[in-house]
């Protein structure tokens, strides 16, 4: 896996490349940009480049306002935004502005391992707790009394999931594949699968990542009924 890592501070990048090294090993190959300009130009000369994380706010880049005409400019590489700021309203703009991805620089350095296959499969991801409502999240960054939790009180949305629906709902919304999912239930991945299309169209949304904000949208409604 050929990735590129996009960011002005260099301590960073070394802290990136350390994770993904620790991941992957001699699986991975890295290369280092510190500006924008730098960034387009090793995407375009990089062959087999399978991934880029990018900062957000680095030298030729100013942010949200930037972002969409400079992943316009780039190969049909998976963008992957690394950043500091968890404002959902930054989130979704990124992902609108066609990145496949958004990873908080507070997570810790595993949670590439759930990322990583679901963007390079095709799929986009959102961390569940940065969707959630504003100012509702726990010092662990989780969750108390979440929907997600079984026995909990469900909007009517989610009364209608199983307790198994429920459970393969929780992890996904923690960015695990269907593979990762299967081994932490002790289920078949083609299970899985079917138990992910039945949760979608029980929520009315096209896609897990979907399913992972309606679940968390459904929670800040809970905090915000009971302040």
């Amino acid at each position: 896996m050929n990735v590129l890592i996009a960011d002005d501070h260099a301590l960073f990048r070394f802290g990136i490349s350390l994770a993904l090294e620790s991941l992957y090993g001699k699986d991975v190959s890295i290369i280092q940009a510190s500006n924008a300009e730098e960034t387009r130009r090793l995407a375009v000369e990089t062959p087999g480049l399978d991934l880029i994380l990018l900062d957000l706010m680095m030298p030729g880049l100013n942010g949200i306002a930037d972002l969409k005409r400079f992943i316009d400019g780039l190969p049909p590489v998976p963008v992957v935004i690394v950043s500091g700021s968890r404002q959902r309203s930054t989130i979704r703009a990124a992902i609108e502005a066609g990145a496949r991805g958004y990873v908080l620089k507070s997570s810790n350095g595993e949670i590439l391992k759930h990322v990583l296959p679901l963007v390079l499969s095709g799929e986009l991801y959102v961390p569940a707790q940065a969707v959630a409502a504003d100012e509702v999240s726990t010092a662990e960054g989780g969750y108390e009394g979440s929907p997600l939790d079984e026995g909990g009180d469900f909007n009517p949305d989610f009364k209608s999931l199983t307790p198994r629906e429920t459970q393969v709902l929780k992890l996904l919304t923690l960015g695990y594949s269907n593979k990762e999912i299967a081994r932490s239930l002790g289920m078949l991945e083609g299970t899985v699968k079917v138990h992910v299309k039945s949760i979608m169209k029980k929520l009315g949304v096209n896609n897990r990542t979907q399913a992972a904000i309606a679940a968390n949208r459904s929670f800040g409604r809970q905090v915000a009924g009971a302040v």
